[in-house]
């Protein structure tokens, strides 16, 4: 969606991405597309710093360049439904995270027993899931190209995490969270040692100090 790339890069910029995206809210909202419209208003507390301009901007060009069906992608949106997040870094995080290899999105989350479900989708499964995610999540591109892997054995490890118990902050002794299984599936993925995926991640993904 041309309309939605573009907005992409206008809310790096400071005030006139707030006020584009207030007005886009309206508009997507008498549309009835409500993902699309809590994108819109969905703000991190530490874009507020002004050194995560420059890279705010190159993740919007890169959406514009980039198609979200391939590569590795990470998707964040503000807990809860919330239009107000903050990323700190990986494993310390006030957003939700999810990752997009291939056009597949792997999502953690936990059940009403507080047991974490795997959520996979893709146009081929649960389209409708994977269409509202695509437009609720912010996307940052991590990887553009991958070496080839199995997708059934990737949708298998994914799923292992089932198993894991679930802490919501930094997520150490076999526990886990949304953001530990994504740099997990990450370096899975990309076919890379965890510490070097986490290096990725800390230098490629905005965080609280740029």
């Amino acid at each position: 969606m041309a309309e939605r790339k573009a907005f992409n890069i206008i809310k790096a910029i400071p005030v006139v991405g707030q006020a584009y995206g207030a007005v886009r809210s309206v508009v997507y909202a008498a549309k009835g597309d409500v993902y699309e419209a809590k994108h819109s208003v969905a703000m991190d507390l530490a874009d507020l710093n002004p050194l995560r301009i420059p890279k705010n901007l190159a993740h919007g060009i890169a959406s514009v360049t980039n198609d979200l069906d391939s590569g590795v992608w990470i998707g964040r949106r503000p807990i809860g439904g919330q239009p107000l997040g903050l990323n700190i870094s990986p494993g310390i995080d006030g957003t939700h995270w999810c990752i997009q290899i291939n056009g597949v999105i792997y999502q953690l989350g936990v059940n009403k027993d507080h047991k974490i479900k795997i959520r996979i989708s893709s146009t081929n499964e649960k389209r409708s899931w994977y269409e509202n995610d695509c437009k609720e999540y912010s996307w940052y591109l991590l990887q553009k190209e991958l070496p080839y892997f199995d997708p059934e054995e990737l949708r298998i490890f994914a799923k292992s995490y089932e198993e894991r118990e679930f802490r919501l902050l930094i997520a150490t002794g076999g526990k886990m969270n949304c953001q530990a299984f994504t740099t997990r599936m990450f370096a899975v993925a990309a076919n890379i040692p965890i510490e070097k995926a986490r290096t990725i991640m800390l230098t490629v993904l905005p965080n609280l100090l740029f």
